[in-house]
């Protein structure tokens, strides 16, 4: 427990069985730590497991549990370093709190493939996640509004839950007009407008 607890507090009372290997705890040790009820499995996440007494989050621990997995073993601090998942589109305005869409699945931009014997994730492979992209929320890399945006626009979300989210975003200080001009420009014409403008202000509610 000495060498897991900093682990733990670091990632909301979660840790993966390949960080506990990583940390000299063999998976014997680690499953009498589950048998006496030090750790309890987290659902849903196969090999990770929650530190018994730390308040659950059922609205936002199935992505962080998920987030792990991808991690393949290296902790936290050593992944917002270099970042190797960013929780992206329905899944980071979840994420965010912003809008009401409900994610289907996880959703993730990886820069590599990765497997994982899940059928709830969807990865996106990116090469070069770009730092502007994302930024840290509740100790997650999860995408910006604007990329958010952006994304869920590419993916012909639907306009009034995209409407909803840039709403959010703007009370709550996160977007800006500007922003929201560069995240619609591409997309305004598929959505049926005549100019980024047009589309950037029925988004945000202020058409005339």
């Amino acid at each position: 427990m000495a060498s897991l607890s900093p682990v733990v507090s670091d990632q909301w009372g979660m840790l993966t069985a390949a960080h506990a290997r990583r940390l000299g705890v063999s998976r014997v040790d680690l499953n009498r730590l589950v048998e006496d009820g030090t750790f309890e499995p987290v659902s849903g996440a196969a090999r990770v497991y929650r530190l018994t007494g730390v308040p659950d989050d059922p609205d936002q621990d199935p992505v962080r549990a998920a987030w792990l997995q991808l991690g393949k073993g290296r902790l936290w601090e050593e992944r917002v370093r270099d970042v190797d998942a960013v929780v992206s589109h329905r899944s980071a305005a979840h994420v965010r709190s912003l809008g009401d869409l409900i994610p289907r699945v996880h959703e993730f931009y990886v820069p590599t493939r990765v497997r994982l014997r899940r059928t709830d994730l969807r990865l996106r492979v990116r090469p070069r996640i770009a730092r502007s992209d994302w930024s840290l929320s509740g100790g997650l890399p999860v995408c910006t509004i604007e990329k958010i945006v952006a994304d869920l626009l590419a993916d012909h979300e639907d306009e009034s839950a995209v409407a909803q989210i840039v709403r959010d975003g703007i009370r709550d200080g996160l977007l800006g007009r500007d922003d929201l001009a560069r995240a619609a420009a591409r997309y305004g014409v598929d959505y049926g407008y005549g100019s980024a403008s047009e589309f950037a202000a029925v988004l945000t509610g202020r058409q005339e």
